[in-house]
């Protein structure tokens, strides 16, 4: 597969997640918390997809900086879980900012 075309279903993988992330607005007697809890969930599951999408080595010079981001997020992650002096319920609000910053800074990306 040609690496246009793996952008335009990286693309597409990302405007599903944004659709349905927007989608969840919907369920107005959702609890803000579960509600952003899901929004976490469809942007890991994304990210997952997108990862999946992605060559080894992409030549396209978005699909290498959406490459990166998932790099720079992996070690992020990394650094997180080695951490000692960070009690549970913090370490996952880090882990869900670090999800929903690298979500977004890819969606920037891809918007060009």
């Amino acid at each position: 597969m040609d690496e246009q075309t793996l952008l335009t279903e990286v693309k597409a993988a990302l405007v599903a997640a944004l659709e349905s992330r927007r989608g969840l607005v919907a369920f107005s007697r959702m609890e803000a918390m579960e509600m952003d809890q899901r929004a976490r969930t469809v942007e890991r599951e994304a990210l997952e997809r997108i990862r999946k999408l992605l060559p080894t080595a992409p030549a396209d010079q978005q699909l290498h900086q959406v490459s990166l981001r998932l790099l720079r997020m992996d070690e992020s992650l990394r650094m997180l879980a080695t951490r000692e002096d960070i009690q549970d319920r913090s370490r996952a609000l880090e882990r869900d900012d670090i999800t929903w910053r690298t979500f977004e800074d890819i969606s920037w990306l891809l918007e060009s």
